[in-house]
């Protein structure tokens, strides 16, 4: 079905669901940390939501900042449950799929993402603490018990520092209460689907000593089988994984609050199912390959390699706050995590020896993370002022490993890396309410930061087929900073103007000789101005909550990826990827986020983002870049819509929901060099269908049915292009349609 008129079906026939009858459903908001930052529900059908965007609780009507926020149960109402649906419920967001196992998560915001063996724009955060490029969030197994999740978008380079050219995503799980309760949630599905994820809330000494544990496990089958002769009825794309919470909350005395949190969470799959979408390749074998490989389809493949995928992640994490008095507050934050991947992958997806690369020992990939961060927020100034001082540190090390082994033909290039990157940095940012100083001024504020970053990073590469051990080292200084304008039109309108900027760290492309100039690259920077109106009312009747941002980016030193080519020792010559200071551009665009209840029970939220994005000027010494291209993973024009109705029954049978869930994303750029022969990735539509009943009967459980992707429709999410090195370019594809039946039940306090 054309793409266009799929998604004019699609809303067509999530509105018909959603109205099959009754009244409706009162907005949920994106939980709070703590029951402190609770919020009553204002006099209208929307409530609060409560984001901590600048490292403390606030309105997300209230905050200069274009935000998406989801509850924890908005997550489970819209099956949110890995990076892609993330993705496609955020105007802006786009999630990394490119063939690699789902145990390699990651996010691009507004363009701003990884290049290959660089640090990402986008950094994600559990609980305040930054998890790194590869880190567990956006996985799948990621989703249970939590608070919310929130999406800032623009630049974030004061209160959350390097790497945050395109924003940051933010996790937050439920921290222990002083109520007992819990819940435990059963899930059966297709494709031999079954989840069991629970928590259990205990205060063990009333308000003083808080424990919550919680945990999840899934085994879910491919969609993706293997009919070659090498490894018959194996399945790619299916989900293995089981992981585990325990935070504790100590109140030893008035002021003091101390959360602890250690997680854990361990997967074993068989690796992502990738098709080859295209050939290059005039060798006999390689077009017999493709060819066969087209008559099968997309989710019968044939590969030489054995697939997986194995991921270990751990962390323990620690934030302490004192508040010395009411205008005072110390806290301090710490971290430290390993994370330890192993994969296989078969590059060119077909049955003959064409490329591959397969872990030798565990890990392939992954590191240890320390950081520790120390804050004081106040009040000054007759309270006018709230400001945010700060140090932070952190050291990212990627252990010596065996390595992996990249299989050519009648060859191998066996490939070991150590890397180490740290970082020092002392920020300071406030928000001054000029309210009070003159009538003509009420509801003014002005927000302004700065961080100065210190950041040393070394990497060595060793490839011993080429007799070569590469290192390289190097420090880098540079300031973010950031100025906000707000004025509150009124209780219910915000208008904001900001002016930002963030750089995203440099680094060294050690596969490669330090003589050959491509050994290192230079940090890259985004200076963004936005300006955007926070606005909710009520029209006749009808509660509404529109946002809209516009932003203009302008993106410097832009880092992107290019493959070359070395000669080892042996006279083997092998590719390898190297990133490189390819351009100077712009990403300009719009966002709209809205919600609208025409009548009790009856909810429509939309959201859209519309982004222009270009190459401006090729750097000299850059890859080949055609200037006006857009940038790769961007799509142009981004849609979301879901409507839910609640049925009009008695309180007593309970609450029974209608919803649907349509996307859509436009084609999107996927071109690394200006001879990329395959640039674009199409776009694609999606529908989602949910049955949810709560409180069945008037007792603690609850059923839901779903559907996803109703229409089954075929679309991929990411692509690798390998036809310079072995002719083949390949692609991913998101999952069929599946449905399934999950049953809920709740005990003590909720």
């Amino acid at each position: 079905m054309n793409i266009k008129k799929q998604w004019v079906a699609g809303v067509c026939l999530a509105a018909i669901s959603a109205m099959w009858t009754g009244e409706a459903l009162a907005q949920t908001s994106a939980a709070p940390p703590t029951d402190a930052a609770s919020a009553a529900a204002p006099a209208s059908g929307l409530q609060e939501v409560v984001v901590t965007a600048r490292r403390r609780s606030e309105d997300l009507q209230s905050v200069p900042i274009s935000i998406t926020a989801f509850s924890g149960q908005q997550l489970q109402e819209r099956h949110i449950t890995n990076q892609v649906d993330l993705a496609n419920n955020t105007p802006s967001l786009v999630a990394i799929q490119s063939g690699y196992p789902g145990e390699y998560g990651g996010f691009i915001v507004r363009g701003q993402g990884p290049a290959y063996n660089a640090t990402s724009g986008t950094e994600t955060y559990f609980a305040e603490t930054p998890d790194p490029y590869l880190g567990l969030e956006g996985r799948p197994g990621s989703y249970y018990d939590l608070a919310n999740v929130q999406i800032l978008k623009g630049p974030q380079g004061t209160l959350f520092g390097k790497n945050s050219t395109g924003g940051n995503v933010l996790f937050e799980p439920q921290r222990p209460t002083n109520r007992y309760g819990g819940y435990i949630e059963g899930q059966l599905g297709d494709y031999g689907d079954r989840e069991v994820d629970g928590a259990i809330n205990l205060p063990i000494v009333d308000d003083k000593v808080l424990l919550r544990v919680a945990g999840a496990i899934e085994r879910r089958d491919g969609y993706t089988k293997d009919v070659g002769p090498s490894f018959p009825g194996r399945d790619y794309d299916n989900l293995s994984y089981e992981g585990f919470r325990i935070g504790l909350t100590l109140k030893p005395i008035a002021g003091l609050e101390s959360y602890s949190l250690y997680r854990y969470q361990t997967s074993d799959s068989n690796g992502a199912g990738t098709v080859p979408f295209a050939n290059e390749s005039t060798v006999p074998a390689r077009i017999a390959a493709f060819n066969t490989q087209q008559a099968l389809g997309v989710r019968d493949v044939s590969y030489n390699t054995r697939e997986f995928g194995k991921a270990y992640y751990s962390q323990f994490l620690n934030s302490t706050s004192y508040k010395l008095n009411d205008d005072l507050t110390i806290k301090n934050i710490v971290s430290f995590t390993r994370n330890y991947l192993a994969y296989s992958y078969d590059y060119d997806a077909s049955p003959i020896t064409v490329g591959g690369q397969t872990s030798t020992a565990m890990p392939t990939d992954g590191f240890d993370y320390v950081s520790e961060e120390f804050q004081l927020q106040g009040k000054a100034l007759d309270k006018q002022l709230q400001y945010t001082v700060g140090l932070f540190g952190d050291n990212l090390h990627t252990p010596r490993y065996e390595g992996f082994t990249y299989v050519l033909p009648a060859r191998t290039l066996l490939v070991d890396q150590l890397a180490t990157d740290r970082s020092q940095a002392a920020f300071v940012q406030g928000t001054y309410d000029f309210s009070e100083l003159a009538p003509v001024l009420k509801g003014l504020s002005a927000t302004a930061g700065y961080r100065y970053t210190t950041e040393y990073t070394s990497s060595a590469s060793v490839i011993p087929a080429a007799g070569s051990n590469t290192t390289g080292s190097a420090a880098f200084h540079y300031g973010s900073y950031t100025f906000d304008l707000d004025y509150k039109i009124n209780r219910d309108t915000m208008v904001y103007a900001s002016l930002r900027d963030a750089y995203k760290a440099g680094g060294f492309n050690t596969t490669v000789a330090a003589s050959s100039g491509l050994s290192s690259y230079a940090p890259e920077k985004l200076v963004n101005k936005e300006i955007g109106i926070k606005s909710t009312h009520r029209f006749w009747g009808v509660d509404t909550r529109i946002d809209v941002a516009a932003f203009f980016g302008d993106y410097d030193n832009i880092q992107r990826q290019a493959l070359v080519s070395i000669t080892t020792a042996a006279g083997v010559t092998a590719p390898v990827q190297v990133v490189q200071n390819a351009a100077k551009g712009h990403v300009n665009g719009v966002e709209v986020e809205a919600i609208v209840i025409p009548v009790t029970g009856l909810q429509f939220t939309f959201n859209y983002a519309h982004t222009d994005s270009a190459y401006d000027k090729i750097l000299p010494s850059a890859i080949s870049l055609n200037p006006g291209t857009p940038f790769p993973a961007l799509p142009e024009d981004k849609a979301s819509l879901v409507v839910a109705y609640t049925l009009p029954l008695n309180r007593d049978y309970g609450k029974v929901t209608l919803s649907g869930n349509v996307t859509y994303q436009s084609k999107v750029s996927v071109a690394t060099t200006a001879a990329t022969p395959y640039p674009w990735l199409p776009g694609y539509g999606t529908l989602n269908l949910r049955l949810d009943w709560d409180h069945i009967l008037g007792r603690p459980i609850g059923a839901a049915l779903y559907v996803t992707n109703v229409t089954d429709n075929t679309y991929a999410t990411g692509q690798l292009d390998f036809s310079a090195s072995n002719g083949f370019v390949t692609r991913t594809y998101a999952p069929p349609r599946m449905f399934g039946v999950q049953l809920r039940y709740a005990f003590g306090a909720q």
